[in-house]
């Protein structure tokens, strides 16, 4: 196992760069989490509103004053320029001017005239503000109609428009009763970015340390088979991920706050699979030797390529058919697929998931074979074009 001891080495020494990627992504990972576990009460917004009272009664008065309490009241000048600039700028988001004879209008039941009002298109504010204002005054029509007098047909309006409902947003966990949270389907899907990037980045630069041309040369004339060697090497490679996948699966139970249940060990085993691939294709890419700057540029390729296409950061419904198709080919793909029916994104079905696990096997023993044929042929070669002299005896 000399060569498995090496390559330990060797991964001790590039322990920090992998570090750097899975502090990051914890990180970003527990932001989110308790973003998404704080008080998911309803709150209304407070709109910034100009009024301006032409009319100068009680009625008017009491309508500002109760449009205050729930909103902020802000100063513009009475100036249709000022006022256009203002709400462009956003310094307020609506603008009402209680016109003139509004408390004559309203104890008459009339409802028309009674407001002239500045907003810009059809935004909240302005949706929001005229249900508001309809609702007021429809209120206090339908109280001086019954006989009541103003102030009581205001004050019994206020007391009714003032009752308020307390509103928790709910949040349906995907997976029903499995336990597969939302915040769980999230983490599972973008871990493919995060593995792609450690795997490839540590083990392909540890390997070409490994295969540098010295080392290689002394390892083809020692009694190791070349078959061995690949095989160590395999298993140096596995040792490691699974040592980081390890971190990550700790870290998504930890932010879960749960041990692992019910669906949520199928997205485990999607992913360790899903790490063995990456794996196969790290240990194959090492096998041409590529240098260091050539690494980085071939994570970044494969791990954007593959997060952007087979969608990772971008929900596969915005995807063209044509990027999908060429997606089919790609093992982050069909993890993504196994991803979303954990997660009951697409319909659930076992059979599917379990598919799709095959298909990223599939991938890696195919990899797997390309590599030891790579390998058997260049190193088997590079032993054949060492000339080795026979000591001749006198």
């Amino acid at each position: 196992m000399q060569v498995f001891k090496a390559m330990m080495k060797v991964i001790i020494k590039r322990l920090p760069s992998a570090m750097v990627y899975i502090i990051v992504f914890v990180a970003v990972s527990v932001m989110v989490t308790k973003a998404s576990t704080k008080d998911n009460r309803f709150e209304a917004s407070r709109l910034k509103i100009c009024i301006f009272d032409e009319d100068e009664s009680y009625a008017s008065r009491a309508l500002a004053e109760f449009i205050g309490k729930s909103n902020d009241i802000v100063d513009i000048e009475n100036d249709r320029d000022v006022i256009i600039d203002s709400l462009y700028y956003k310094r307020a988001d609506y603008v009402l001017n209680i016109n003139k004879g509004y408390a004559e209008k309203l104890t008459a039941g009339e409802t028309a005239g009674l407001f002239d009002t500045y907003c810009i298109g059809d935004r909240f504010s302005t949706v929001y503000m005229g249900q508001y204002l309809d609702e007021y005054t429809s209120s206090v029509k339908l109280y001086l109609a019954i006989g009541r007098d103003m102030t009581e047909a205001i004050s019994r309006t206020e007391e009714l428009l003032s009752q308020q409902t307390d509103v928790d947003m709910l949040r349906t966990d995907k997976g029903g009763a499995s336990h597969f949270s939302v915040d769980f389907a999230g983490y599972f899907q973008y871990m493919p970015y995060i593995l792609i990037s450690v795997i490839i980045s540590v083990i392909t630069s540890v390997l070409v340390t490994m295969n540098k041309k010295d080392i290689r040369y002394r390892t083809n004339c020692s009694s190791i088979k070349n078959s061995s060697y690949t095989l160590q090497i395999f298993a140096g490679s596995f040792v490691f991920v699974f040592a980081i996948w390890i971190i990550l699966m700790i870290v998504g139970a930890v932010l879960n706050e749960e041990i692992y249940t019910g669906r949520a060990w199928l997205a485990v085993l999607n992913s360790f699979i899903f790490s063995v691939v990456i794996t196969a294709i790290a240990v194959f890419i090492s096998s041409f030797e590529p240098k260091d700057n050539i690494v980085s540029l071939l994570t970044q390729i494969l791990g954007l390529g593959m997060s952007f296409f087979c969608g990772v950061f971008i929900p596969r419904e915005v995807l063209s058919s044509g990027v999908l198709s060429v997606a089919r080919f790609l093992p982050a793909y069909w993890y993504v697929s196994a991803n979303e029916m954990i997660a009951d994104v697409t319909p659930y079905s076992f059979g599917k998931i379990v598919q799709c696990y095959l298909i990223q096997l599939a991938f890696a023993a195919a990899v797997v074979l390309l590599t030891l044929l790579v390998r058997r042929v260049k190193y088997n070669s590079a032993s054949i074009g060492t000339n080795v002299k026979k000591a001749v005896s006198q």
